[in-house]
């Protein structure tokens, strides 16, 4: 089964917003790699890269405390947990046992 498509519009929590970035992500990963013929691993790495690059521009722009949220970027903190999430879900992850797996199918 596919997964739904969600718009931007349709964002309204954390798992909606993880649904929306991990389409968007995949969809460009794709394009990137079809378009340019650059190995999937160089791909992966910019992709990397960005993300940094994406992180090193919010955090500076929260430095001086100008931006109404209050979150005040702590990177090597910041850094450390982004890495750590990225290990999470790039991990994969085997069942103990039958009964938390999703069925594939149907016989």
């Amino acid at each position: 089964m596919l997964a739904q498509h969600i718009n931007v519009s349709d964002i309204i929590d954390e798992s909606t917003a993880r649904s929306y970035l991990h389409q968007t992500i995949m969809a460009t990963f794709c394009r990137v790699l079809a378009s340019s013929r650059l190995p999937p691993g160089v791909v992966m790495r910019l992709l990397a890269s960005a993300l940094g690059a994406t992180y090193r521009e919010v955090a500076a722009a929260h430095q001086d405390g100008g931006c109404p949220c209050g979150w005040c970027p702590l990177p090597v903190i910041d850094i450390e947990t982004l890495c750590g999430c990225l290990v999470e879900a790039a991990t994969i992850h085997r069942a103990g046992d039958l009964s938390g797996m999703v069925a594939a199918g149907r016989a």
